[in-house]
């Protein structure tokens, strides 16, 4: 690994510093996209963007703070300038890290605003690279968050996405009563995750949460129709788990 990495920078030797860090850049987008579109087509919140975002504006932080430390500092003789470009990252991201997790927002089991933090996240490394007068690096990473935001939107929406619902249906109680509720919602191709179940008060009937994952958004209007002209099953609710 050393003799590869040892070979790039030969590769890049000849060239400016800032070549090298667009380099970093396009590879951290890499890292961070691959990472993200395995969670993306599992549906986890953390997805396709959100991982890029963070992966690319980690990348940008640790580029500021090398060439902070390549800088030559003007100071008098008879003073010692010591410099720790560390501190750079860890307070300006450590601050930002606090304003971000105000727009998250957790409502019932779903996450929004994972994506917000992030790119702020990332506005935070891009204002301390354009501060240090980092201006190719500064507008590659820009361009690279600007295509997560916008152009890879589109792309995103194309991805077969897992989502994952609790569908609540009462019928009468009877042996094998959830079973047979169960059997229902499979007929329509869900995949049945988990199972619960609660009688109502009179005993007579049962209401089963069944939760399931699937592709199709389209199952659950196919399944909403069908249970308007079932009379054995009554669709009572339909939420996010």
């Amino acid at each position: 690994m050393n003799d590869f990495d040892a070979l790039i920078h030969v590769k890049l030797a000849n060239q400016s510093w800032a070549v090298e860090a667009v380099v970093e850049l396009l590879l951290a987008a890499m890292a961070g996209g691959l990472v993200g579109l395995e969670r993306e087509l599992r549906g986890r919140q953390a997805g396709f963007r959100t991982n890029l975002l963070v992966c690319v504006g980690s990348a940008l932080v640790m580029i500021v703070s090398a060439h902070v430390a390549r800088m030559a500092w003007q100071h008098q003789p008879n003073v010692n300038v010591n410099i720790d470009p560390a501190r750079i990252a860890y307070g300006v991201m450590g601050g930002i890290g606090f304003l971000g997790a105000g727009t998250i927002i957790q409502h019932r089991g779903s996450v929004r605003g994972l994506t917000t933090a992030a790119g702020m996240w990332c506005v935070a490394a891009l204002g301390l690279a354009s501060g240090l007068g980092m201006y190719s690096v500064t507008l590659t990473a820009t361009a690279i968050v600007l295509a997560a935001l916008w152009i890879l939107d589109i792309f995103e929406n194309m991805l077969p996405t897992t989502h994952f619902r609790t569908v609540r249906i009462r019928c009468r109680w009877q042996p094998g009563a959830i079973v047979q509720v169960v059997d229902w919602v499979k007929a329509f191709g869900f995949k049945v995750l988990d199972v619960h179940f609660e009688r109502t008060k009179d005993l007579q009937d049962v209401d089963v949460d069944v939760g399931v994952a699937f592709r199709n958004k389209r199952m659950l209007y196919e399944l909403e129709q069908r249970a308007q002209s079932e009379t054995d099953f009554q669709l009572m609710a339909l939420r996010q788990p």
